[in-house]
């Protein structure tokens, strides 16, 4: 159980932009789908908070040629310079060198010309070669997409004018988190704007804190293999850090079927200055981390897929409970999530997945068989039901599972939780 004592997190300074920025938002209108609104809002800001670590670390560089305690101090001009340019005074940092022409100053310099849109693009493509440099697994994060859109120059110009102002710089607001609460304002605004389909990168931050709240992950590695724009990684770090924790202390692996939302994800992880190992591709069909096994596994998968093809699967593959034919169904891939969290979980792991109400009374052989083995085998510790009200505003009509390998110590329990017979 996570400790009541430790002292919480520093409290977020109150800045209020949310009515500012979706009505930036809403300047895009005409232009732009509304499902598309998060590629160019977010890749901008995702560039801006590069690129304010980059002047950060650069000024502290130059400081240091005028501190007596620093091995920098009064070097020559030229070794000044030789500093400044060194990738690995950067790099120690966890922060990447930008040429001038991929910093924001540089755009904010040139709002206002015509080929602003070509620049931003620019600026895309330079950032994305430099992490790519740092971490392979970091290409195609940001893409040119500015020149080809309907956005007039000065739309373009009106986006970056707005996240130039000073709300809006974590330089001169440190404490307030400026760029993930910017970003979850926006991935959880473009999720109501989408509906049903922005299933696929948000999560509601409500379900998410259950999840994370009943599974503590304090320390070790955590795993989502449909991890959508990273939420639930997210929010398990906020919970390891109003808990006294150290980031260094956890691991994070994810799986996401569709590109764009990787990238969403991985910039999401980038802006939280963590590391990860999040793969492209269909975590059914083609596991990234077979080998992988999780103490902490979160997840929000795509509910009631047909025709998922579980013909595609080797007889002896090792996530199933047994026989294909007996515990798969190509009607619904519901049970295959839960018989893969299983496969990943360590000996002591825990998992905790969102799932339809339907799913607790499939009369399905295959869906059946599975629900039977695991009440049987003890792997489900309890149920929890979401309210009718989540139903209505979230599009989700849910349950959350929550089953772990092995007791680990006595557990807290979330509001309503209980636990269920098996329904046969």
């Amino acid at each position: 159980m996570a400790k009541k004592n430790t002292p919480a997190a520093a409290p977020k300074a109150d800045i209020d932009f949310e009515n500012e920025l979706w009505n930036a938002a809403n300047e895009l209108r005409g232009a732009v789908a509304e499902n598309q609104y998060k590629d160019y809002v977010l890749s901008l800001l995702f560039l801006k908070h590069l690129s304010e670590r980059f002047e950060v670390r650069k000024q502290e560089l130059q400081l240091s040629f005028f501190d007596p305690q620093s091995d920098y101090y009064n070097i020559e001009q030229h070794e000044q310079t030789e500093v400044l340019e060194d990738e690995l005074e950067y790099q120690v940092k966890n922060v990447y060198r930008l040429p001038r022409e991929a910093t924001w100053a540089y755009l904010r310099e040139n709002a206002e010309q015509d080929d602003i849109k070509v620049k931003v693009d620019k600026a895309f493509v330079l950032i994305d070669e430099i992490l790519s440099k740092r971490n392979p697994d970091y290409k195609g994060v940001l893409e040119p997409i500015f020149v080809k859109s309907q956005l007039s120059p000065t739309q373009v110009a009106g986006l970056i004018n707005l996240f130039s102002k000073e709300k809006f710089s974590e330089i001169n607001n440190p404490e307030s988190d400026i760029y993930g609460r910017v970003y979850e304002y926006y991935i959880g605004k473009f999720a109501m704007a989408e509906g049903s389909g922005a299933g696929q990168f948000f999560t509601p931050g409500s379900v998410v804190r259950l999840l994370v709240e009943m599974l503590e992950p304090l320390k070790g590695r955590i795993m989502d293999l449909a991890c959508g724009s990273g939420g639930m990684f997210v929010q398990s770090l906020k919970f390891l850090q109003a808990h006294g924790g150290d980031k260094n202390d956890i691991s994070i692996y994810g799986q996401e079927r569709y590109e764009g939302t990787l990238r969403l994800c991985k910039m999401n992880l980038l802006l939280r200055n963590l590391s990860f190992d999040v793969k492209l591709g269909d975590s059914l069909l083609q596991d990234r981390f077979p080998d992988l096994k999780a103490d902490y596994a979160l997840m929000n998968p795509p509910f009631n897929i047909s025709n998922w093809h579980p013909e595609l699967l080797s007889d002896n593959d090792p996530r199933l409970f047994g026989a294909k034919d007996t515990f798969t169904t190509p009607g619904n891939a519901n049970y295959m999530w839960f018989q893969t969290l299983w496969h990943h979980l360590s000996e002591r792991g825990t998992a905790g997945v969102v799932m339809a109400n339907g799913a607790m009374t499939t009369g399905s052989a295959g869906e059946k068989n599975v629900r039977e083995h695991m009440i049987q085998q003890g792997m489900v510790d309890c149920i929890v039901q979401m309210p009718d009200k989540l139903f209505l505003t979230t599009g989700i009509p849910a349950c959350y599972l929550y089953f772990e390998q092995e007791p680990r110590r006595p557990r807290r329990r979330a509001p309503r939780a209980q636990k269920r017979d098996p329904l046969y």
